[in-house]
């Protein structure tokens, strides 16, 4: 009786699931997994599984969906989000890493935004906090003080507080360029978002 309930309550869990992403990449066309080499979409894809799923869960829950939609809204005035792809979503010396295809400026600017947001929010809940502690469990994460499981926690050295911004130097055309990221409103919405969750 309880392995049928039990399979019964996964069965809508799947269903839910395959529902969420079927419209998670109606609305990010580059969200489908095809294959990085032939650019093909599996035959038997099901929509049980989508490129956001590459993303920690604390971060997806925290910005996930949010960075997507300035992704795909850039694509748009740029005119090339049907040619977009991604290779590779994970997490990397304690900050989001995100692979594609090619990128605009506006585009770069995005996932640099994020990769350094990133290291600012806990890898497991996507709780947002500004004085962010990596912790090296034999890789080193952003964990909040509630998901690490050591008593050692408050004695672990912090990184600066979040910045407002940020500056990208380098050169085109032979030319140093720089520009400046805005972290601070992104920054604001998330932890707002994260505050009504969470009734803060």
């Amino acid at each position: 009786m309880v392995v049928s309930k039990i399979s019964n309550e996964y069965k809508d869990w799947i269903k839910d699931k395959v529902d969420e992403n079927k419209a998670l990449c109606e609305k990010y066309p580059f969200l489908y997994p095809r294959n990085v080499f032939t650019d093909i979409l599996p035959d038997d894809y099901d929509y049980s599984y989508t490129w956001l799923d590459e993303m920690p869960d604390g971060w997806r829950v925290a910005f996930g969906e949010r960075m997507c939609s300035e992704i795909r809204d850039a694509l748009a005035r740029a005119d090339c989000l049907r040619d977009y792809r991604i290779y590779q979503i994970k997490e990397k010396f304690g900050e989001l890493r995100w692979y594609s295809n090619y990128e605009t400026d506006e585009v770069g600017d995005i996932i640099t935004k994020y990769s350094y947001i990133s290291g600012f929010i806990c890898i497991v809940c996507g709780k947002p906090y500004p004085n962010a502690r990596m912790v090296n469990t034999a890789w080193i994460s952003p964990y909040c003080k509630e998901c690490y499981n050591g008593s050692d926690y408050d004695s672990i050295s912090s990184k600066n507080d979040i910045s407002n911004s940020i500056t990208i130097s380098g050169y085109r055309n032979g030319q140093r360029t720089e520009r400046h990221i805005d972290i601070k409103n992104t920054w604001d919405f998330i932890v707002s978002d994260y505050n009504k969750l969470h009734g803060g």
